[in-house]
């Protein structure tokens, strides 16, 4: 078992992710109180273990990520153990949070540094991902959710409008797709990087 009491020291080459995109916004306004020498400001970052034998980083990506440009190679963590991470509905959450992780590649914190987001972009791409990914989980069970990716089998199946009326859509390539009325449309300006 992994889980540990207390704050403990974590290898930041030992952390997985659980976002694709870092707040350009929180990333400036970490860096300002940020001191590698002083980590006494720096809150841990909370990490659980999702079954895949490693901690994954459930919040503290943007800390994480300055921690690792200022040469740290570890940062302290503490068990999450909050309802939204711990129970069905925020497993099923992050889990598809690390397949999406997963399927751009991204292994490692030092790949969200050239996945920094303005603001608007940030809400649009992720916060709206997150919200639409909420949407198709609970508006389905997994095997509803089988059949709905065979609509367009090309593409991955990523979230849902809250009437499940528009299934979200993306391409390897974070091109983003709306499926609405039995017709697949690209959303506008969705390259996601």
């Amino acid at each position: 078992m992994m889980e540990f009491q207390g704050i403990k020291q974590i290898n930041i080459d030992a952390l997985g992710l659980s976002q694709i995109y870092i707040s350009r916004e929180k990333y400036a306004s970490v860096k300002k109180w940020f001191h590698p020498e002083n980590m006494e400001a720096f809150q841990p970052v909370s990490v659980y273990n999702f079954g895949n034998g490693f901690y994954t980083l459930t919040d503290g990506h943007t800390r994480t990520l300055l921690a690792y440009e200022y040469g740290l190679s570890a940062v302290p963590a503490v068990y999450d153990d909050d309802d939204i991470v711990t129970g069905p509905i925020g497993q099923k959450l992050y889990k598809a949070d690390i397949e999406w992780c997963a399927r751009f590649g991204l292994s490692h914190i030092k790949h969200l540094k050239n996945r920094i987001l303005s603001k608007s972009l940030y809400e649009r791409l992720w916060i709206e991902r997150c919200n639409r990914s909420y949407n198709l989980i609970m508006g389905t069970t997994g095997s509803e959710r089988g059949k709905l990716q065979g609509l367009n089998p090309t593409l991955f199946l990523y979230g849902a409008s809250e009437d499940m009326s528009e299934l979200y859509f993306e391409n390897a390539s974070g091109e983003l797709f709306v499926y609405r009325e039995h017709v697949l449309l690209p959303e506008q300006d969705t390259k996601s990087c």
